[in-house]
């Protein structure tokens, strides 16, 4: 792939990315369904404190949902640049001037790159343990949420890019027995 495309891939990954995280952070400030999705507050037992620690209570739940808010978002973010990867390596092998028998070759190879939105979202799922402790609402978002993604993104990249690569190549390449 030309220096020129991956510059323009990445900033378009940058802006989009930063865009989403933005719209997350307007949506967590404007919106009390977005902020309920990753505050644990209606759980929070005060017991008979007084307004000093209700409020305290009530700033330490907003800091928890917020740091769940950026997670999910980062971890969103993460997914997308793991799913323009995969495009950038499928597309790079495409448009390549090598015979098909080597190409096939290099698509095995870059077998890792169909799989890395699967292993994004097993990290979004440890990292929704470490959340656990704070807000369980939020982590069960979390995870499911990047695991999901994660699965989705994989067989998009498999289906619609690999597989038809695949087969194009196999194809325009008698002389393999694959």
């Amino acid at each position: 792939m030309k220096k020129g495309k991956i510059f323009a891939m990445i900033l378009l990954v940058l802006i989009v990315g930063g865009a989403f995280v933005w719209a997350m952070r307007y949506g967590f400030e404007h919106s009390e369904a977005v902020r309920n999705l990753f505050s644990n507050a209606a759980n929070e037992v005060t017991g008979e404190a007084g307004p000093d620690a209700e409020a305290a209570l009530a700033a330490r739940s907003r800091i928890t949902a917020l740091v769940s808010m950026y997670i999910f978002a980062i971890i969103t973010v993460l997914q997308f640049v793991a799913l323009m990867t995969g495009i950038g390596v499928v597309s790079g092998i495409r448009s390549g001037d090598a015979p098909a028998e080597l190409k096939l070759k290099q698509l095995d190879n870059a077998e890792i790159f169909f799989d890395i939105p699967l292993y994004v979202g097993l990290f979004g799922t440890v990292s929704a343990f470490l959340v656990m402790t704070f807000s369980p609402q939020s982590s069960r978002l979390i995870a499911y949420s990047s695991t999901l993604i994660g699965i989705i993104f994989s067989l998009l990249l498999r289906l619609t890019l690999q597989y038809p690569l695949r087969k194009h190549l196999i194809a325009n390449n008698p002389g393999d027995d694959k």
